[in-house]
């Protein structure tokens, strides 16, 4: 059985030669040993395994017990070369297949900038494009290009055309559009809408003025002996049969008097005729369109 004993400066000399001589003792009994010891452990003895092409191991830990590979250079040797023998090459994919991981195929001398390993397998040249290949991609013609600055396409981006499109106009997609107002069609280029408009007739929300206005009813008679008995206008005249006729007068007619009467009156016009505001709230850009 291994005893190990840890040895102190402070031990006296006989007691220091003790534990030295048991502690070569252990030691030289490791090389014969199939198991690990268990009793009298202490954190930083060591076994040697026979049952296992005599690796040695380190005592780490006590709780729990802990045993840990001291790596001989007959160990590393053999690990790495068995290691290395099961790395194979770096197998690239194809359309019908997937790669296998590997080693990285070397790559050829003059590689060493500007080129990538591609998933084929094989070294592969970064395309470098120029500004203009790359503005064509980003934007081809027909693109649109905002920007709230003051710089203009032409000259950030040479060989390539643009034009600066309306002031004042939004974007609105192509195609068709319907609500509780109707249905509405709209064609790739097309144009319209207005700053301001002014309100037709038709576009006025129905709505009527009121307005009163008082009669008078002034009608009456009058009773008189006369020598003329004509009446027009707003007068009557009607001959009173059978009445007293005193000697001396034509005749007694009763006279009524109508003079009852209405007003009418004129609304007169107000408002400016003037053109309302008719844009949303905005914030102005610079629009450019490529053409070429």
């Amino acid at each position: 059985m291994q005893e190990y004993s840890q040895l102190y400066d402070t031990d006296a000399c006989n007691v220091y030669l003790g534990k030295a001589d048991k502690n070569i003792q252990s030691v030289a009994s490791n090389f014969s040993g199939t198991v690990f010891p268990t009793e009298n452990l202490q954190v930083g003895m060591t076994c040697v395994r026979t049952d296992d092409n005599n690796n040695m191991y380190l005592l780490t830990n006590l709780s729990p017990v802990k045993w840990e590979l001291l790596p001989s250079t007959g160990y590393v040797d053999n690990a790495v070369g068995s290691g290395v023998k099961s790395i194979t090459n770096f197998k690239g994919a194809t359309s019908n297949a997937a790669g296998k991981q590997g080693l990285v195929p070397a790559p050829a001398s003059g590689t060493q900038t500007d080129y990538y390993l591609a998933a084929d397998g094989t070294w592969k040249k970064v395309q470098q494009r120029s500004v203009k290949e790359v503005i064509d991609i980003v934007y081809p013609v027909g693109s649109i290009w905002e920007s709230t600055t003051s710089s203009d396409p032409n000259k950030l981006w040479p060989g390539t055309t643009w034009s600066l499109m309306d002031g004042g106009r939004v974007l609105v997609s192509s195609g068709s559009y319907s609500d509780s107002s109707g249905s509405y069609s709209y064609s790739l280029g097309a144009t319209g809408g207005e700053a301001k408009h002014k309100l037709t007739t038709n576009e006025l929300a129905i709505h009527g003025h009121g307005a009163s206005i008082s009669s008078t009813s002034l009608v009456g008679t009058l009773g008189a002996y006369t020598w003329d008995h004509l009446a027009s206008g707003i007068v009557s005249a009607q001959d009173m049969n059978g009445s007293v006729n005193p000697s001396g007068h034509y005749g007694y007619y009763k006279y009524t008097v109508n003079a009852s009467h209405g007003h009418s009156i004129s609304l007169s016009n107000t408002g400016g005729n003037d053109r309302h505001e008719n844009r949303q709230p905005y914030l102005v850009i610079n629009r450019w369109k490529r053409n070429g």
